[in-house]
Parts: structure tokens; C-alpha cells; sequence
């Protein structure tokens, strides 16, 4: 209610009183942020129901695993081992891998076809072994990256990449960096590199080969930085 009083102005006044005008005002008050507080939940709710659930799922891949079997790594063998296998255990039905193994340009060597089956990937690792001779990483990536492009499945929306495993040291390949390059970007290969050395790294190489065609590289030391860098790949090597 409303009046006008001794100033002409116009005020609110309770038709009980000041002291029941306080009240009212108050519950005024309670029930506006109740009802506000109960609008806003209902908007929520009905807005959760209407905007539709985003499904993520990993795209299947083709890949190969591509592993420096040179004197370097005797030390190393069976952290290798353990990484190779690691890998292949994110594999999804619908995804196909292989294993190369290489030390020179003749011992580069298809030591399991492409196969959706981790035991075979697995059986073939454990039969992995060290060989003296100057490393040809260049050389071995293109064998695998030409065998990749021949025989990897081709249905829509399947990946390609290679997963290589080495110190970045090539001392023997025939095969140029710029054509190896020009090669996996023509097939769509992306190169992910796990780096590994009993002493030092050398990043020159494998640094271009990543980022070049769009892959990665990481640098295990420890048993946990192992686990973590697997991980990374297997997601890596699954997202476009």
C-alpha cells in the first residue's frame, strides 16, 4: 500500500504497522531468492538435457615400431623390449601394427608383417637382439614407411605413423633426410620418436622427422617417465 505523507512523497507502510512491514519485507525477501534459486536449477537442468553428450573416441591406426637394434643398445635391450610391448597393449581391435628392426642398411629387417594381434608384436620383441654395425636411421625409415603405404589398411579415418626407438644417431644411411621427409608427408606418416641412450642423445635428426610431419618425441630416463612417455605416444599417435 501506498500513501502520501506530511512531505508528499510517496513510501511503502504496512496497513499493520511498522514493526509487521519489517516482517514482510524480510519473507518478501526469502521467498524472491528461493524462487530465483529454484529458476536458476530448472534452467540447468532442462539446459544438461538438451545439449547433446560429446562421445571422444580414438581413431584406428596403422602403425609401424621401428627399433635401433645397434651396438649402443645392449644396455638398453630390455627396457626396449618392455616399451615395445607397452605400446602395443593401447592397441584397439581395429588398429595394425608392425615391428622393424635395424642396425646397417642390411640388417634393416621386417620382423613382424602387419598384424591386429599384440602376442605376434609381442613374440616378435622378445626375439629382438643387439648387432654390431653403423646405424642407418634414415634408412630404415623409409623401408618401413614404404611398406607402411603398401600395406596398411585403407578405410576412412585411419591414421598412419611410425614409432621409432633410437638415439638419434645415424652414421650409414644412404636415403637423405629431405627425400625421407617428402616421403612420409606424401603418404601421410607422422614419425613419433621414443629417444633413448645409454649416454647422450642426438636430437638433430629425429627433432626434423617430428616436427616435420607433425609427431613427437620424448625422452624417458626413468622407470616412471617410461610409463608416462608410452602413454603420451599411444594417445599421440591416435589423435589427429
Amino acid at each position: 500500500h501506498y500513501f502520501q505523507d506530511d512531505s508528499h512523497a510517496f513510501s511503502p507502510r504496512s496497513r499493520y504497522g511498522k514493526g509487521c512491514f519489517c516482517l514482510e519485507l524480510i519473507l518478501m525477501a526469502h521467498f524472491t531468492t528461493a524462487f530465483l534459486l529454484f529458476a536458476l536449477a530448472f534452467c540447468l537442468s532442462v539446459e544438461a538435457q538438451e545439449t547433446p553428450v560429446q562421445k571422444t573416441s580414438k581413431a584406428a591406426v596403422s602403425y609401424g615400431l621401428v627399433v635401433d637394434n645397434s651396438g649402443s643398445f645392449r644396455p638398453l635391450l630390455d627396457r626396449v623390449i618392455t616399451v615395445v610391448s607397452d605400446v602395443v597393449e593401447g592397441n584397439s581391435p581395429e588398429d595394425e601394427a608392425f615391428l622393424v628392426t635395424f642396425v646397417d642398411t642390411p640388417k634393416i629387417v621386417l620382423r613382424q608383417e602387419f598384424t591386429s594381434r599384440k602376442a605376434d608384436i609381442h613374440d616378435a620383441a622378445q626375439n629382438m637382439f643387439i648387432e654390431g654395425g653403423q646405424t642407418a636411421i634414415l634408412d630404415a625409415v623409409k623401408v618401413s614407411a614404404d611398406y607402411l603405404s603398401k600395406n596398411a589398411r585403407s578405410d576412412e579415418g585411419r591414421l598412419r605413423a611410425l614409432v621409432l626407438v633410437t638415439d638419434g644417431e645415424d652414421r650409414e644411411s644412404g636415403a637423405k633426410v629431405e627425400d625421407v621427409i617428402k616421403l612420409l608427408k606424401e603418404q601421410n606418416i607422422r614419425v613419433f620418436v621414443v629417444a633413448m641412450a645409454d649416454g647422450k642423445i642426438t636430437g638433430k635428426l629425429i627433432d626434423r622427422l617430428t616436427k616435420e610431419t607433425g609427431g613427437k618425441k620424448v625422452t624417458p630416463r626413468t622407470k616412471a617417465e617410461m610409463t608416462a612417455a608410452v602413454e603420451e605416444i599411444s594417445v599421440a599417435i591416435r589423435s589427429k
